[in-house]
């Protein structure tokens, strides 16, 4: 938790995470996660997880090379590193749908809050503290877990459970 809070801070604060707090935050959430399945269950989710964010890199990448009509590199004003390696981080400790739905449900998150903070600022924001306001949400997903038998972050099963609730 300490380390999500520190990577909030620091994005929000400078728009920069140091980076041994990515290897810190990988360690310890493929720690966590140890415990929760078996290995292949675990080594299945982690290349599906892995294969889904070079996926989405690859046409974030095609579409800004299109719209640009020469190769773009988006970690180069468009997508920071500390963005693609908690999204990495993240893909060791999640469940494919669990991801899936992190990953889609945070970006719209952050778009929110980044639209109405431009707003209430009346200032262009140039960058957008993504992997801050990922890690917020995702502390606040991983203290609801850990302290409830309602839901599951490393496992799709729960979805099942909930269903039938």
């Amino acid at each position: 938790m300490t380390c999500l809070l520190f990577i909030f801070y620091q994005d929000m604060r400078y728009r920069a995470v140091s980076w041994f707090a990515f290897p810190l935050l990988l360690v310890l959430l493929i720690y966590i996660s140890a415990g929760s399945t078996s290995v292949e269950a675990l080594l299945m989710d982690r290349v599906f997880n892995l294969s889904f964010l070079l996926l989405q890199l690859g046409i974030l990448t095609v579409y800004f090379s299109v719209k640009q009509q020469k190769i773009v590199n988006i970690t180069r004003g468009l997508l920071g590193w500390g963005d693609i390696l908690f999204l990495l981080c993240l893909a060791f400790y999640l469940s494919p749908a669990n991801y899936v739905v992190f990953y889609v449900g945070s970006l719209i998150v952050a778009l929110l809050i980044s639209l109405l903070s431009l707003v209430k600022s009346e200032t262009t924001m140039n960058k957008v503290p993504l992997a801050g306001l990922q890690a917020l949400l995702f502390a606040g997903l991983a203290l609801a877990d850990w302290n409830s038998a309602l839901f599951n972050l490393t496992s799709d099963n729960w979805y099942l459970n909930f269903i039938t609730l």
